[in-house]
């Protein structure tokens, strides 16, 4: 009864999440499904555990939920502070004017800069950034924009993977497998370039009848930094975290001490507490909250365990199978129940799995492929592609889902599997 029961809940919640029924938004949805957990399924100590807080039952929580919280909160101060005062918008800018009318460089150029930007402020960020710039400089130089707004959007979910902080889903994973700051970028960094090769080439092939040979490019249109004093505090308070994350995870001090202490540094400097803190995106941190409450419904209900033992059942010791079918398994499930949700879920599974030490890494790894790179099969994938089609509709442009949907699942599929081949070898070394 248990079971069905934490299923049920699960999927009334999910169901929540997707409908949006009369004003429900991701966060009104995951609360009330948290709600309805706790009252029917949860004793007063897995509340706890769900949140990451020990407790005799279980001294080592799957997720340190609170520090993840402190982390996505802070980590938002930083980002939208350089944002707000013109960093991301200048790069983005002088990116495109250093093309000089080359249809191909400005290609290039986008990728690169969006590639650069999403590693150190995430997908979403640099999406709501880049998007209308692109959109109105290729309307003010006469060129279809479709082939960059695609490139920037692969790019965007393609390098959110290399850092530990560089995607929420990152920080979950991080957090629960214990995986190793600064090991986490050496594992990372070669399949993220791996699947960043094949979307490139791919996506320049697709569009290769539509990339202009030359163009007329409008105005210099450069773009001047708002507060040149906060930008430069703030770039080296985002490289002092980067820095600093990865002794506190050698000197066991969560990470959200660094980042928080970077995110005060800010907003003393700034001035501006109140604005700062409403800048975050509190219905996300609610978001996160309730689901890991809800999963540990399925975790106490006993459907995380008995999943495991399913979805590894008959992989054996097969390194390269496992890790290339979590890693698609993970980044289609992202597109049934978005990439949060589905990494709550596979967290707990892999988890209840039992695996040895270096298959459990693999398998850690192996969702970090799957929960960004599964944002690049469709819009749903991951809150980066709904802000994607909405930004781009502000501007008079859009793309049908039929469209997104052919070129995700032609070149999602061997981006992942480029990603995966190369962590199977990082990973028997």
């Amino acid at each position: 009864m248990i079971q069905i029961l934490a299923i049920a809940v699960f999927v009334f919640t999910y169901a929540l999440i997707v409908l949006k029924p009369k004003r429900i938004n991701e966060a009104h949805a995951a609360i009330i499904g948290a709600v309805l957990t706790i009252v029917l399924l949860l004793e007063p100590h897995h509340v706890l555990e769900a949140l990451g807080i020990s407790t005799r039952e279980m001294p080592d929580p799957l997720v340190t939920t609170w520090n993840v919280v402190i982390i996505l909160a802070t980590l938002m101060v930083i980002s939208t502070l350089l944002d707000d005062y013109g960093f991301f918008e200048y790069c983005a800018s002088r990116a495109i004017h250093a093309s000089k009318n080359s249809g191909e460089r400005l290609f290039l150029y986008t990728f690169l800069v969006v590639s650069l930007i999403s590693l150190f402020a995430g997908n979403d960020v640099v999406i709501l950034t880049t998007t209308p710039i692109i959109l109105i400089f290729c309307r003010s130089a006469g060129i279809n924009p479709k082939p960059y707004m695609y490139m920037s959007f692969f790019a965007a979910n393609t390098f959110s993977m290399p850092l530990y902080i560089g995607n929420l889903t990152n920080i979950l994973i991080g957090d629960s497998f214990k995986l190793d700051y600064f090991g986490f970028t050496k594992y990372m960094l070669l399949p993220t370039m791996a699947a960043a090769f094949v979307n490139y080439y791919l996506i320049k092939y697709i569009f290769r009848k539509q990339i202009p040979e030359s163009f007329n490019s409008p105005a210099d249109g450069r773009v001047e930094f708002r507060d040149r004093r906060l930008v430069m505090l703030g770039l080296a308070v985002l490289l002092g975290v980067i820095v600093l994350g990865g002794v506190a995870n050698y000197l066991k001090v969560p990470l959200s001490a660094v980042t928080l202490a970077g995110a005060v540094i800010l907003i003393i400097a700034e001035r501006r507490a109140a604005y700062r803190i409403k800048r975050v995106s509190w219905n996300v941190v609610l978001f996160v909250i309730g689901l890991f409450i809800v999963v540990k419904g399925l975790e106490v209900g006993g459907i995380s365990s008995y999943a495991g033992d399913i979805l590894f059942a008959n992989m054996g010791s097969d390194g390269m199978a496992a890790i290339f079918s979590v890693s698609l398994l993970s980044a289609f499930m992202c597109n049934l129940v978005n990439n949060i949700p589905m990494t709550a879920m596979m967290l707990s599974i892999v988890q209840h799995a039992d695996l040895p030490s270096q298959m459990n890494a693999a398998m850690g790894y192996s969702l970090v492929i799957g929960s960004n790179l599964g944002a690049n099969f469709t819009t749903f994938g991951a809150l980066a592609g709904i802000l994607w089609l909405e930004s781009a509709r502000r501007y008079g442009w859009s793309t049908t889902m039929t469209e997104i949907l052919k070129i995700g699942l032609f070149v999602t599929p061997i981006a992942i599997l480029g990603a995966s081949v190369v962590l199977a070898l990082e990973m028997s070394l």
